[in-house]
């Protein structure tokens, strides 16, 4: 558990009300303004993220959309969508984390390979061919 988790389970447990607990760090669906923050910086078109993700442009547009309040990805979505944006290991967490997902996790063999070629600064196009080599891209681009 992180500080803040604990600190916040502390709090929790010690506190007669939930009322009464001290909570900081709260999380709030800010998803899709961080996702729409990132397409925006990185000058990407609907058209280029669904040729990436091959997700439709409906849904990607409503995972852009601040407005959208049942706006809820899956994991897979997140992870092919800062593949596709060329975000850094970094920026890839951030935005787990705001759709309310862990880190990229380094016993998952798709995942750890993300992770090997993020922090070997490697592009999106190169990560997308380990993993269709390693036979690991229906983990990032399919959904169940």
């Amino acid at each position: 558990m992180g500080k803040t988790t604990e600190k916040n389970f502390r709090e929790l447990k010690s506190s007669p009300k939930y009322e009464d607990a001290k909570l900081t760090g709260m999380l709030n669906n800010e998803f899709t303004s961080i996702l729409d923050k990132y397409v925006t910086l990185k000058k990407l078109s609907t058209a280029q993220i669904m040729e990436y993700t091959h997700y439709s442009k409906s849904y990607i547009n409503k995972m852009r959309n601040p407005l959208e309040k049942t706006a809820q990805p899956t994991r897979k979505f997140v992870i092919a969508v800062a593949l596709a944006l060329n975000l850094n290991l970094d920026e890839t967490n951030r935005l787990l984390k705001s759709a309310r997902f862990h880190e990229l996790y380094t016993r998952d063999k798709a995942e750890s390979l993300i992770i090997w070629g993020l922090t070997h600064k490697m592009n999106a196009l190169q990560i997308k061919a380990l993993l269709q080599e390693k036979g690991l891209e229906d983990n990032i681009f399919k959904d169940n």
